[in-house]
């Protein structure tokens, strides 16, 4: 679905980032995989690699737009383009409404949502002039249905919903494509620890999950690698949720 296209996923490191980065590799792109953590980057790559993928590897500070800038300067220097840009940024910093400190939401805001603006204004001058591209950034289910403990990151994950379509919308006549994905909860230690969090903020159900199961990092992998193909040429500014119905607004 990808051949030969060069597609940077940044937050490659998490459990839904690396398994993106994994099903776009499969489906024939060359990833390129970002994260703070250059040991987890480096097995990732090497993973791909040895199934018979095509990975590169570039530690990223997302907080530090220069480092960003650099990073796709190179990878345009090397590869001559990038065809698409995946951001799956997201912190475990969760709590109390009242004990969180201005500290923690700064640093989540600025991680996600100020982190994926710098990812692509970096990107978004190389599309331009390519004529095309396409983003797929990954929020999550927070941004519509907020969760108690997580509101930093729920607050983040709104912005960049909103975010995204006047992107869209600004750059649909440049070719280039840009969508969300907004997972519901997925199996992962992360999840578990919004769980406890939540639980001992709220002393509420934990986060609705549906289909009778929880979702799982392929799940959202599917759906970012039909966004970035073909397949979904028509598609641009939407927030795709994967979640199994478990959102309880419209």
């Amino acid at each position: 679905m990808l051949p030969g296209r060069i597609v940077w996923v940044i937050g490659a490191s998490g459990a839904i980032g690396q398994v993106i980065a994994k099903v776009l590799a499969s489906a024939g792109a060359e990833v390129v995989v970002s994260a703070r953590s250059g040991d987890k980057l480096e097995a990732l790559a090497a993973g791909i690699s040895a199934a018979g993928g095509r990975a590169q590897m570039r530690k990223l500070d997302l907080r530090n737009r220069a480092d960003v800038d650099a990073a796709a300067k190179e990878i345009v220097a090397r590869a001559g383009r990038i065809d698409a840009l995946v951001n799956s940024t997201s912190l475990s910093i969760f709590g109390d409404f009242l004990e969180l400190s201005d500290e923690q939401w700064h640093e989540v805001l600025d991680a996600k949502l100020v982190g994926y603006v710098r990812s692509m204004r970096a990107v978004l001058p190389y599309m331009v002039k390519q004529g095309g591209g396409a983003i797929v950034n990954i929020s999550g289910r927070g941004g519509r249905q907020p969760t108690p403990a997580h509101l930093p990151g729920g607050s983040a994950n709104a912005a960049v919903n909103l975010i995204g379509k006047g992107v869209a919308d600004a750059f649909q006549k440049h070719g280039i494509r840009v969508n969300t994905v907004a997972p519901g909860p997925i199996q992962s230690e992360r999840f578990e620890k919004i769980r406890a969090s939540n639980e001992r903020v709220s002393g509420g159900a934990p986060p609705r999950a549906s289909l009778d199961r929880m979702g799982r990092p392929e799940d959202v992998a599917q759906a970012v690698l039909w966004l970035l193909s073909d397949a979904a040429r028509h598609v641009t500014g939407i927030v795709m949720p994967v979640d199994g119905g478990g959102t309880a607004t419209v």
